[in-house]
């Protein structure tokens, strides 16, 4: 390359452009690469800072980002530099690190690697994060005893996120799977950034206010952790534990749980959990609807079986009525022909008992 910044007048026409004086994309990365490696301030350097979007890779390498109340740096950990305090490092950890700033060029991403970590306590804003959570908690707002349950068969669902989100789609491929013909109710809002509290508040309180709205999902797509402040924000903790209807959030982050997810009356992982929360499924409901006739017609079955066995048995129950009333005639007509032949013996023997009589005394005249 014959140029030596690559940069050329705005009127330059192509043509009169020397091709080798063109930078590429990958020339560029690697000169801001290059350039940052060979400043020595940039070298050893010491910077101090809380975690944030902390992720451990499968390869053991560490990736985070560092800031403070204003700026964030990407930081990379590579395995072997670390050493067992690493077991400890996570998000809202204030730290100060040794590393060299440096370009990851695939993205011309600049980031810090880091050589060394030094503890140095909870950040400012893990600080406030727990006094708010604990706050929160004292005032009954994340007790499981509050949460409502959700409707088996809501009317409609509220959905509150960004216009033109990932989120939009995830849940909308769980309605078309589940209930095609369910009805949805969009409330868009804000879900990043300083004005983001104040815009989902008032989608709830539209939602809220809807009467034939009977389930909300609040619902985001996954992201670093920086995005997901709105969420901790007090004004829309206490918003969501205060509406009059189930609150299902759909959050794309598993590791930690917003204060949003914590007063929730239903916590999912990602906008199509929350989605399949709270969507029913109209197969699985057929299949428990015939379920539900076959064990009907199985009951009414035995109901008639029932009847049939009690009129038998009511039947068997005469026949051993007139049995028993022809075994009593017939003991009754033994027991009376017993007293006429008791009788007639006696009968008799009153007649021989006369004739001897009769015979003695003839005899003796």
């Amino acid at each position: 390359m014959s140029s030596e910044t690559g940069i050329i007048p705005e009127n330059l026409d192509l043509i009169d452009i020397d091709s080798t004086a063109i930078y590429t994309v990958a020339d560029l990365a690697r000169h801001i690469k290059d350039t940052l490696v060979a400043n020595p301030r940039f070298n050893g350097l010491l910077l101090k800072g809380e975690i944030s979007n902390f992720y451990r890779a499968a390869s053991g390498h560490i990736y985070f980002n560092l800031g403070d109340e204003n700026c964030v740096i990407a930081c990379a950990y590579f395995k072997n530099h670390q050493d067992a305090s690493c077991d400890d490092l996570g998000d809202g950890l204030q730290i100060v690190t040794m590393g060299s700033l440096t370009t990851y060029e695939p993205r011309s991403q600049y980031q810090l690697n880091v050589k060394k970590i030094i503890p140095i306590g909870d950040g400012l804003s893990a600080q406030r994060l727990k006094r708010l959570q604990e706050k929160l908690e004292g005032e009954g707002l994340f007790d499981p005893g509050r949460k409502r349950p959700l409707p088996r068969l809501p009317r409609k669902v509220g959905i509150i996120t960004s216009k033109d989100s990932a989120a939009i789609m995830d849940i909308l491929t769980v309605v078309k799977s589940r209930c095609p013909k369910m009805d949805l109710v969009m409330a868009y809002a804000n879900i990043q950034g300083e004005g983001a509290p104040g815009s989902i508040i008032r989608a709830l309180d539209y939602l809220d206010r809807s009467s034939d709205v009977d389930v909300i999902i609040l619902a985001r797509g996954g992201g670093p952790s920086e995005d997901f402040m709105a969420f901790n924000d007090e004004s829309l903790v206490r918003a969501i534990a205060s509406t009059s209807k189930p609150v299902i959030t759909g959050i794309g982050h598993e590791e930690d749980n917003c204060l949003a997810d914590l007063a929730a009356d239903f916590r999912a992982s990602t906008p199509t959990s929350a989605a399949r929360a709270a969507i029913p499924d109209v197969q699985e409901l057929r299949k428990e609807l015939e379920d539900l006739r076959r064990n009907l017609d199985r009951s009414y079955n035995s109901y008639l079986m029932s009847l049939k066995i009690e009129e038998k048995e009511a039947k068997l129950g005469k026949k051993e009525e007139e049995i028993q009333q022809v075994l009593e005639s017939v003991a009754s007509s033994k027991s009376n022909l017993l007293k006429y032949k008791a009788i007639i013996a006696a009968l008799i023997a009153l007649l021989v008992f006369v004739i001897l009589v009769f015979l003695r005394g003839g005899f003796f005249v």
